[in-house]
């Protein structure tokens, strides 16, 4: 394996660890990685580009998860810059959700269906 792969390797790794803003928020703690939120990674001499996907085009959160992906990615980049870019001419779709992305969603949503009330969560409505 080429220093390249293995850094790319590595990034990829990382990436794995980023959680996303949003999956701090619905507990589900999803990650970049598992959520499928890039595209390639490319490793040249002096950079290490990462194309990054939003789940949605009007992310409030797009700032942070660029914090996050330099904070994890630059111990690795060897001395190389680390640069991203946001994927404009492709979108995020549920498909990019690895197994593990999906363990982590449904039982996010196990959970807090069973945090709901009974009648709620059921579809009944309690007399008035």
């Amino acid at each position: 394996m080429t220093d390249e792969a293995a850094l790319k390797e590595a990034v990829v790794e990382a990436l794995n660890g980023v959680v996303d803003p949003c999956g701090l928020f619905n507990g589900s703690m999803t990650t970049i990685g598992d959520l499928g939120m890039y595209r390639d990674i490319i490793v040249s001499d002096d950079t290490v580009h990462i194309e990054v996907f939003l789940d949605d085009p009007s992310c409030a959160f797009a700032g942070q998860i660029m914090i996050d992906i330099a904070k994890a990615v630059d111990p690795l980049a060897e001395g190389r810059k680390v640069e991203m870019s946001l994927v404009v001419d492709d979108y995020w779709d549920v498909d990019r959700v690895n197994a593990t992305g999906r363990q982590k969603l449904d039982q996010a949503q196990e959970k807090r269906r069973r945090m709901l009330p009974l009648r709620v969560a059921s579809g009944t409505r309690s007399a008035s």
